[in-house]
């Protein structure tokens, strides 16, 4: 599994599909915004605004489950924006998380007082393409800091996740022409709306930053990708978004889904659609076995429909088929521990068999030779079979397809920049044995501003340094500041973040020797 992140569990306010019931009465210092759809009132907090749960879509139920999303039905009266969404449906890692399909819903948080023409940021979270929230672990991507200490308007939304939201059937093709990609398009779909409604939160609609992680790293990379979002956004950042990674053909796509058709009994339209979400679930079964999820295909990801996607990252890049903005692109020294640990957290075992397992599975994923690799990670240069697991992970799954992505981006002309995160001392928030170093994930902390072990509201010492740090160069870049961070160039010149911040050259080239096809 690529992209997981751990969340808290914590249960969420559920909504039918009418949404929150409106307001009859609010304070009068309730911060409220006029949307193209209706009125809305949020909440203040220190130096921002809060809009929580505002819809972008109607709800994708029945016809409109396997369907594009379409804008939310209007509504005139004040409608409350003050509590956190529902969780698109998903499963994984043996969490049972409270969800549902009614949850195409974002947020924003912007400065108080509210700004004219500031920059505008929207998170695409990670999580696989399985699990994950716009408002993720606690509340730890919440854009309020962001917003009251560097001026932004922070968005960030729910997309539909796992089969709900990348499901390809012969039967959906024929009825829409395309199938699948319906996560992409909700991305999109939030993306619109930011563009007609953003100035009234006073956000700039023709300054607007797309930024993510893991699957949503890789879900900016699709966007720079796809035709439809040209004009939508004007900066990227990409956080160890694998974005060089094969994608699916439809057809292959459409192969898997008649066979999760199949295990629904279902062959049409009709009966995917009246499905219930349980019979889908346990359908399903993506994100039960972390070992074998990295070493396998991905269940459900973003293909090329020839609709959303015409091609991968690299044919469309190299093809000049792209959106040229200013990009990002980033990656963690240790991305696989945080995989291995999970894996040991659900109860499996990292030794020698699984260490097989993950490297003949990445090996013939990869197209490279299983004793190559078996070479480069000898068991004896770590401390223990999960150590050298990890490290196999990293560098094939989430490091080398990004530097590899930085590559392709440099060599086509786009002004482009790379970090390289090797703080090893960032907070998790389960408690864990292992060493996990730089992990993935572990950056996005300090964008935000929010720690992620629980029970600690600040950051101290080197972590406040070093998230001072990192979120006034995400902010400056996005607000096309003048900021201390050279180009990527020959050298593969990046900023290392790490106690101190500074430039570095050529992160992981020697690892990546094996992996670049």
């Amino acid at each position: 599994m690529i992209g997981a992140v751990a969340c808290d569990g914590e249960p969420l306010p559920t909504t039918d599909d009418a949404g929150p019931p409106p307001i009859d009465a609010r304070a009068p210092e309730a911060p409220r915004v006029e949307t193209t759809r209706g009125p809305i009132e949020g909440r203040r907090g220190p130096g921002h605004q809060a809009f929580l749960g505002v819809p972008y879509a109607k709800p994708p139920v029945g016809a409109l489950r396997w369907a594009p999303p379409e804008p939310p039905d209007a509504w005139t009266e004040p409608r409350a924006a003050t509590s956190r969404p529902p969780r698109c449906v998903q499963e994984a890692l043996g969490l049972e998380l409270p969800s549902q399909e009614d949850c195409l819903y974002l947020n924003v948080h912007t400065p108080d007082p509210r700004p004219e023409g500031a920059p505008v940021m929207v998170w695409i979270h990670g999580g696989a393409f399985l699990f994950g929230e716009g408002l993720q672990t606690d509340e730890g991507t919440a854009g309020d800091r962001l917003a009251a200490e560097h001026g932004v308007v922070v968005v960030s939304m729910n997309y539909r996740l796992g089969p709900f939201g990348f499901l390809a059937h012969p039967a959906l093709t024929a009825e829409q022409g395309a199938s699948g990609n319906y996560g992409l398009m909700d991305q999109r779909a939030a993306l619109e709306w930011v563009q007609d409604n953003i100035a009234a939160f006073g956000g700039d609609p023709g300054d607007v930053t797309i930024f993510g992680e893991s699957a949503g790293g890789l879900s900016v990379c699709a966007h720079l990708i796809s035709p439809a979002s040209e004009g939508l956004f004007h900066r990227a950042i990409s956080q160890s978004g694998l974005c060089d990674s094969a994608l699916d053909t439809l057809a292959a796509a459409e192969a898997e889904g008649a066979t999760f058709g199949d295990a629904l009994s279902c062959a049409d339209v009709e009966c995917l659609r009246a499905a219930s979400v349980e019979d889908i679930t346990a359908a399903d079964g993506a994100g039960a076995d972390p070992f074998g999820e990295v070493a396998a295909e991905r269940a459900w990801w973003p293909i090329v429909d020839d609709r959303v996607l015409t091609g991968d990252f690299r044919a469309r890049v190299e093809a000049g088929a792209f959106v040229d903005v200013p990009t990002v692109i980033g990656w963690n020294a240790d991305e696989g521990t945080l995989f291995v640990m999970l894996a040991e957290q659900a109860g499996q075992v990292a030794d020698e068999a699984a260490y097989d397992e993950v490297v003949r599975g990445i090996a013939a994923r990869s197209g490279v030779s299983a004793d190559d690799v078996f070479a480069q990670y000898p068991l004896a240069d770590y401390p223990d079979p999960g150590a050298a697991a990890a490290a196999v992970i990293g560098h094939a799954t989430l490091a080398c397809p990004s530097r590899r992505a930085a590559l392709l981006l440099r060599d086509a002309g786009v002004e482009t920049r790379v970090y390289h995160f090797t703080y090893p001392d960032a907070g998790f928030q389960l408690p864990t044995e292992r060493d996990l170093g730089a992990f993935h994930s572990a950056e996005i902390q300090y964008v935000f501003g929010h720690p992620s072990m629980i029970g600690r509201d600040r950051f101290t010492g080197d972590d406040r340094a070093l998230s001072e740090a990192m979120s006034g160069l995400w902010t400056g870049f996005a607000s096309g500041a003048s900021i201390d961070w050279p180009t990527f160039d020959a050298a593969e010149t990046h900023l290392r973040l790490d106690r101190t911040v500074e430039p570095g050259a050529a992160a992981d080239v020697e690892a990546c020797a094996l992996w670049d096809r």
